[in-house]
């Protein structure tokens, strides 16, 4: 008899295990254990510094889990969302910008990107400033020192 409740005891707990693993609707979000590396929040801000004219920006960001749909900016205006890095170290989130007759997509956050952005002082949070203007696309931890990353073309 307790050979027979072991066997159901483990098989409940392979599938409770397999029901938590498949209902996780976002694997970028790893659930927070205080004061670790974990805790991280990255916020990735998109902002528009291209004249209205002829059309506003338009962007769609989007990772593997998540899509943002499409956003309008007037010159001026911010787009942005917060997540936490996943687990394998691999979250990746890119865009797609569209201003008149231009229209480039590219990695807004990844590994290659996250030494732009680094945490805040005494935190573990960091923020991602992109701004895209006439001349291409400007990339920024601190929303005050860019570096041009991409061109439109």
């Amino acid at each position: 008899m307790p050979r027979v409740t072991m066997r159901w005891f483990f098989l409940s707990l392979v599938i409770v295990g397999f029901h938590l693993v498949c209902a996780s609707d976002d694997l970028n979000h790893v659930p927070n254990i205080s004061g670790s590396l974990w805790d991280a929040t990255n916020t990735v801000h998109i902002i528009s510094r291209v004249p209205n004219n002829p059309t506003p920006l338009q962007v769609r960001c989007q990772s593997r889990d998540n899509d943002f749909g499409m956003h309008t900016l007037y010159n001026g205006q911010e787009f942005h969302w917060a997540f936490t890095e996943n687990f394998f170290g691999t979250t990746l989130y890119f865009c797609h910008f569209y201003w008149g007759s231009e229209d480039k997509s590219f990695a807004v956050y990844d590994t290659r990107l996250s030494h732009h952005c680094p945490p805040l002082a005494e935190s573990n949070y960091s923020n991602c400033y992109w701004e895209a203007r006439p001349d291409g696309f400007y990339l920024s931890g601190d929303n005050q020192s860019w570096e041009k990353i991409n061109n439109w073309t």
